[in-house]
């Protein structure tokens, strides 16, 4: 079994305390998230600040690294996104440069007994699993960033949502442009960054691309090859309106 850590460790039977509860993390996301994903952060704040401690706290104790693969992505997609959100309630923003620097490379916490900052959960932890479809799981706290689930990241549900997730991405006009009959497509700049995790090349992300696609947008993608360009980024907050910490 390889470790989600980055160690690999002989294959094991899963232990009995291999299914972490992330009922709390629901609890938060249900109350304040709505439906497009943006988050009431001042409200989380004013009312929920113990309960997202209380969560990190039994992230930061949780030894992960031998349990099953789709337990321990749930779990690493679920702490990233928890730990996101404790950096904006704790003043950090992703709206400039330098502040995304504090954000990703600098804001830490413990999660699985080890101090990580959110770059290296996804770059040393995810992204060496092999499993592409997390880059539509986890929220940078920005606009352009995939919507927040309004529930928690689980084992037993986790292919067929990474999937639901990757369409609800891949279809979503305000993050790709897929327009059949145009000359180009225009992408998100998640795929100009990762391409190397969605093919390695224009023609592999257009497939890649088109697994998530509607019938008429993937008859597109696969039949006419559209040039492949990049939309800006947009870093604003994905705050509800009014909920800017």
């Amino acid at each position: 079994m390889l470790s989600l850590a980055g160690t690999v460790v002989p294959a094991a039977p899963a232990r009995a305390d291999a299914s972490f509860d992330h009922a709390a993390w629901t609890t938060l996301l249900e109350r304040h998230v709505d439906d497009e994903g943006r988050v009431a952060y001042r409200d989380l704040a004013a009312n929920d600040a113990a309960t997202l401690d209380a969560y990190l706290a039994a992230l930061a104790i949780a030894d992960p690294s031998g349990w099953p693969r789709d337990e321990q992505l749930a779990f690493w997609i679920n702490a990233y996104n928890a730990v996101i959100v404790k950096a904006v309630l704790d003043g950090h923003s992703a709206e400039g440069l330098i502040g995304r620097y504090r954000m990703f490379f600098r804001y830490a916490r413990v999660v699985g007994g080890t101090e990580r900052t959110p770059d290296e959960i996804e770059n040393r932890i995810l992204r060496p699993s092999g499993e592409s479809r997390v880059h539509f799981a986890l929220v940078c706290a920005s606009s352009s960033c995939p919507k927040l689930m309004r529930r928690a990241w689980r084992a037993e549900t986790l292919d067929a949502d990474l999937d639901a997730e990757a369409r609800r991405f891949v279809q979503d006009p305000t993050r790709n442009e897929i327009r059949p009959g145009a000359p180009e497509v225009r992408l998100s700049a998640i795929f100009d960054w990762y391409e190397d995790d969605f093919g390695g090349s224009d023609a592999a992300v257009r497939a890649y691309v088109a697994r998530f696609a509607d019938d008429a947008q993937r008859a597109y993608l696969t039949k006419d090859a559209p040039d492949v360009e990049h939309l800006d980024y947009d870093w604003s907050m994905n705050a509800q309106p009014g909920q800017k910490p």
